[in-house]
């Protein structure tokens, strides 16, 4: 409440100056931006009628009009400041926001090419939206195009964890999403990896609630892929269905399983089991009818 006074008496003590210096272009870039980010857009207008060229403040135009995806006024403008990097940000980061990866794509590779050193801190929230919204592709695309986006996601998550560890939140969410698609692409080993690394330093105090249930989660999907497996070896090869079982637990106690995951992993061992039983049942029945 009292941030908002604060903010309220400033802007009154420079509308106050601003009547006494009309011409001042600082004073008035100021509160027309002000005016932007308050949504009173036909306040700040006739300011930008007197300063067409004024940078920041066609800036805070073009983020508003992505804001409220009025893509046309906020596509004139990007033309006229076809090199900013602040403002190129805000496209890829809109298109990002929509799944229009694409679209987004030629954005982004502006701000990385304009901004190499990362002097706006821009960089790693980029590479994370990026990598985050190929991983969201992975499960609703075909086994080709999942690959490529999986490894996509990869590449741009491992940029923020390798380049930018001093990030902050950043850097915890790209371990996140780091760990949920190796997860996606069935790399379930690196995904627990992954994930448990985070658990020891995350501060966040979101990914800190979500990972216990996350990292149970891709243990049940490894001891079901690994139930799947070895069952459809069995079948195929030997018949041995307590071999298979035995790989199970092996791969269950390597991995430190919680009791959670364990009891999904017994619901296994009991359908090999009764798979067995049938198998063994149907073998004595055609021994019989010989």
């Amino acid at each position: 409440m009292q941030e908002t006074l604060n903010k309220e008496k400033a802007c009154q003590e420079k509308l106050s100056k601003l009547k006494k210096m009309p011409d001042d272009v600082k004073l008035n870039r100021e509160i027309a931006i002000l005016y932007v980010q308050r949504h009173q857009i036909e306040k700040a207008e006739p300011i930008l009628e007197m300063m067409p060229d004024d940078i920041d403040l066609n800036r805070e135009f073009g983020i508003f009009y992505l804001s409220k995806n009025e893509m046309e006024k906020a596509l004139k403008i990007s033309e006229m400041m076809s090199d900013d990097v602040k403002l190129n940000y805000e496209f890829a980061v809109t298109y990002l926001e929509q799944g229009q990866i694409e679209k987004a794509l030629p954005y982004s590779q502006k701000v990385l090419d304009k901004d190499p050193e990362n002097t706006t801190g821009l960089l790693p929230n980029l590479h994370l939206e990026i990598g985050a919204t190929y991983a969201s592709k992975i499960q609703s695309s075909l086994s080709k195009d999942a690959k490529k986006y999986g490894k996509n996601a990869v590449k741009y998550l491992q940029t923020v964890i390798e380049k930018y560890p001093d990030s902050n939140d950043v850097f915890e969410h790209a371990q996140f999403h780091l760990g949920v698609t190796y997860s996606l692409t069935g790399d379930f080993d690196k995904s627990i990896e992954v994930l448990e690394k985070l658990m020891n330093h995350a501060t966040d105090e979101l990914i800190k609630e979500a990972l216990p249930n996350e990292i149970i989660e891709v243990k049940q999907l490894a001891a079901h892929k690994a139930a799947q497996d070895y069952l459809g070896v069995t079948f195929s090869h030997t018949g041995d269905f307590e071999a298979s079982i035995g790989v199970l637990e092996d791969r269950m106690n390597r991995h430190n399983t919680d009791e959670r995951t364990r009891q999904a992993v017994q619901k296994e061992f009991k359908k090999i089991r009764q798979l067995a039983a049938e198998a063994e049942k149907l073998a004595t029945e055609a021994e019989t009818s010989e």
